[in-house]
Parts: structure tokens; C-alpha cells; sequence
């Protein structure tokens, strides 16, 4: 490209950015460019305008100057698992933090610091080295920052709580463009926000995290088929009810390729008591077709489950639940037989143990108090079925309401379409106006938009 002809593209100058950008800089006639706008949900197809690849705190200052001073819209960009698709838009700038993946671990003093970009897959793999964990999600390719942002719910929940629990510190970029810390010390107001409220307030360039001595666990799955599913999910919610916080579970109710239900149990036991009374219990539910549950690294439970990154279309909806009572099973299990189809799934996700402790970390989370978060996971590839799954999952989200426990749904799995009532909900009033507050002190123009939005206050 002549010097004299700067490349510009939706009336943005991409050279101007790439003079004053460390990372790379991609338009959309670059090599590189698609798959870098490609998301983990494959229902988003967006085309920004610029994709700033940025390698540090400096970088995204950069960036976000630039989408000022040409009044773009925002997109930020971490491991782009978000369901919502917020890590992309149409014609504007995406910072993104992808190339951004160190972990540092300090084992002596049991901490991890992650870049922006880190995924699970990369933050764990360095903690265990050392021997150590901080409770993350269950999906490796799962971006670090964003789950750790809007609570984060996985295997060692119960254990040591929700990962935005373990959030000692953070490193952020404000929009605009400065470089702000939190931590106990330091904006513990901010601090607070962070732990779940997503990206409101600024571009995460790095987290810090308290670790636990965690090296193997029983885990992996059980898989239930047909008339023995309804006996098994009951066995799950009454086993979860009274488990020791060294135990974890999840349950994934499908229909399988003959159409009949199925269900997934997770459990995952980091106790020292061989099989606890709890694991017999769940195995011994009728129906049960495969036993995968096993002495195995953590780094092996952690790839228990995965989700293919870009190729499903994606439409989630759901609630914390106050309880799974007989009722609501049996409307789960309706439900799931109106999908009609593989692939889809209900998700269950225990809140027991740790997230329930009274000290647990101040912050934004409106849903300690829930004992379930049920939601409806619509995922296929034609897009002739678009309007079909995602009536589903709306239709399966509103069968659960009534036992919603506040009306709102998890930000982490929120769609872009979610009115700000839900969002609303999701943290109660009290915190919204707290955390819109804290909006007006950081990010007062609502440049970052993109996320389940806390307007300013």
C-alpha cells in the first residue's frame, strides 16, 4: 500500500492505527482478517471495520483512542466465547486481546497473573505445574477474563466458590485510555464491580487470582438413558442438597439419536475419602449406561467437556432457580422432548458449598442465594433452523420462570437481546444502581456498550 493511498476502509484510516500500534492490524482485506472476526457462536457473522491485535496495557489505550477520535463502536475481545457474540460489531473497532495469553504463577505465595487474552486452557496448564488451581469453567477455550468477569461457575464451585471469588487484583484500561489498578488496596470499589458485572468499566489487560493445592480428582461423567433419566436427576438434586463442599456437580439433560431423553451427571470430588457415600448414590440410578467417573488429573477433568469453537450456532436462555422441585424436573424433561432433536441440552449447574459462605469476596453477583442456574443451550448448524431453536430456548427459559430466583439470568450466558429489565434483575436493584454508579465514575459515555450493559447512573 503507497504511502500516498492509505488504506482505509468504512471511512477509517487502518494505516493511521497501524503507526501507533505495537499489534497487528487487520481490515477486511487482510489475511487473517475472518478468522479473527470469528466467534465462538457461529449464529454472529459480523465485519468490523478494524481489528486491533493488541500485545498490552499500552496498546488498548492506543485503540480505544482511536475509537474515540473516530467515534466507533466497541467491541472487546478476550477469548470470544461470549454466546452474545459482544466480542464482534459491524463497521467498528475490536480490541483484541487474543495475542495477550501469559500466565505467571508465583507458587510460593499461591498466586496467577493472566493476560487479557489467557483461556482456561492456558491458565491451567500453568497453575498445575505448580501444583495449583483457581475454580474456572469447564470449557478450556473459555477466555479467563470474561468468565472471571460475570461470576464464573465450574468444577470446583462448591469448593472454593465462583471464580470472581478468588479475583485479588486486576489491571484495566479505562476508555479514556487510562491505566487503572484494583485491588484490596487499590479502587476496591471497582474491585467489587468486577466481580461479575462484566466489562463495564474498562478493557481487563490483567487478573490476578488466589490459587489452592489441587492436583487430581474423581470426575468425569455418568451418563443415564431413557426411563432411568427422571429416577437420576432426582438423585442429583437430592445428593447435591447435602454434599460435602469438596464436591462439585453439573447434570446436562439431551435427547439422544433414537429421541429418547438423556442425561449427563458431573460430579467432581476433590476430598480425601476415596468415593464418598454421595458418588455411590449417583451411580446407583437406574438407567445408567456408562460410568466414566475415575481417579484423573485435573487437567484431565478440565477436558471433560468441550465445545467445538465457531461451528455451532448458539441461542442460550435461563434462570437461577430457588430449587428443583418434582414439578420443575418434569417440566425440564418436557421440554427437552419439544427440542426434538440433537444436538440442544439443559444445563444444571449446583450453587452448593463455597458460594454460600459468608465471607465470601464482596461484589456484584446477584446470585448467591439461588441454588440451581438452569439454562436452556440451543445449538445447531442450519441456519433454516434459526427461528425453530431459538423459540425453543425462549419458550424453555419462560417454563422456568416461575421458579425463578430473582427474574434475572447469568450474565456469562445472557444473549445480546436480553431487555436491561433482566439485566436489571440479575444483580437486584440495589446493586444496578450501585454498579451504575461506578459506570458514571469509569466508563460515563457508555463506550463499552457491548456486554450485558449497566448504562451510567
Amino acid at each position: 500500500m503507497s504511502p500516498t493511498a492509505p488504506e482505509v476502509t468504512g471511512g477509517v484510516n487502518v494505516e493511521e492505527l497501524r503507526r501507533a500500534l505495537s499489534g497487528p492490524v487487520l481490515g477486511p482485506d487482510d489475511d487473517g482478517y475472518d478468522a479473527a472476526r470469528r466467534c465462538f457462536n457461529a449464529l454472529v457473522d459480523r465485519r468490523p471495520s478494524v481489528i486491533a491485535r493488541c500485545l498490552g496495557a499500552e496498546d488498548v489505550a492506543t485503540a480505544l483512542g482511536f475509537a474515540r477520535a473516530h467515534e466507533l463502536e466497541v467491541a472487546v475481545r478476550g477469548g470470544g466465547h461470549n454466546p452474545a457474540g459482544h466480542c464482534v460489531c459491524d463497521g467498528g473497532l475490536v480490541v483484541d486481546l487474543s495475542l495477550m495469553r501469559q500466565v505467571d504463577v508465583d507458587g510460593d505465595a499461591r498466586l496467577a497473573r493472566a493476560a487479557g487474552g489467557a483461556t482456561w486452557l492456558d491458565f491451567d496448564a500453568a497453575t498445575q505445574t505448580h501444583g495449583l488451581v483457581t475454580p474456572g469453567g469447564i470449557v478450556g477455550s473459555t477466555g479467563v477474563c470474561g468468565l472471571t468477569l460475570g461470576g464464573g461457575i465450574g468444577h470446583l464451585t462448591a469448593q472454593h466458590g465462583l471464580t470472581c471469588d478468588s479475583l485479588v487484583g486486576a489491571e484495566l484500561v479505562t476508555p479514556d485510555g487510562t491505566i487503572v489498578r484494583a485491588s484490596a488496596d487499590e479502587n476496591r470499589e471497582l474491585l467489587w464491580g468486577l466481580r461479575g458485572a462484566g466489562g463495564n468499566f474498562g478493557v481487563a489487560t490483567r487478573l490476578e487470582f488466589r490459587l489452592y493445592p489441587l492436583e487430581t480428582v474423581v470426575g468425569g461423567t455418568l451418563s443415564f438413558a431413557g426411563n432411568g433419566v427422571l429416577d437420576a436427576l432426582r438423585r442429583f438434586r437430592d445428593v447435591v442438597a447435602g454434599a460435602p463442599r469438596e464436591l462439585s456437580c453439573q447434570a446436562v439433560i439431551s435427547v439422544d439419536e433414537l429421541l429418547r431423553p438423556a442425561l449427563l451427571v458431573a460430579p467432581c470430588y476433590s476430598g480425601s475419602n476415596g468415593v464418598p457415600e454421595e458418588l455411590r448414590e449417583l451411580r446407583a440410578g437406574s438407567g445408567l449406561v456408562d460410568d466414566g467417573v475415575r481417579r484423573r488429573t485435573f487437567l484431565e477433568q478440565q477436558r471433560v467437556f468441550d465445545s467445538p469453537y465457531g461451528e455451532n450456532r448458539h441461542y442460550w436462555k435461563g434462570h437461577f432457580v430457588r430449587d428443583l422441585p418434582d414439578e420443575l424436573i418434569d417440566e425440564l424433561l418436557r421440554r427437552i422432548a419439544a427440542l426434538g432433536r440433537p444436538p440442544g441440552e439443559i444445563l444444571i449447574e449446583s450453587l452448593h458449598g463455597a458460594p454460600k459462605d459468608d465471607g465470601a469476596p464482596a461484589g456484584a453477583v446477584g446470585f448467591r442465594g439461588a441454588a440451581f442456574n438452569i439454562s436452556a443451550m440451543a445449538s445447531w448448524q442450519d441456519s433454516a433452523l434459526d427461528q425453530e431453536h431459538i423459540a425453543w430456548a425462549r419458550a424453555t427459559a419462560a417454563a422456568i420462570e416461575p421458579w425463578s430466583w430473582s427474574g434475572g439470568g447469568y450474565v456469562n450466558y445472557m444473549q445480546a437481546d436480553e431487555p436491561i429489565e433482566r439485566v436489571r434483575a440479575g444483580f437486584g436493584d440495589e446493586t444496578f444502581e450501585r454498579l451504575r454508579a461506578l459506570k458514571l465514575r469509569y466508563d460515563p459515555t457508555n463506550l463499552l456498550r457491548r456486554n450485558q450493559n449497566v448504562p451510567p447512573g
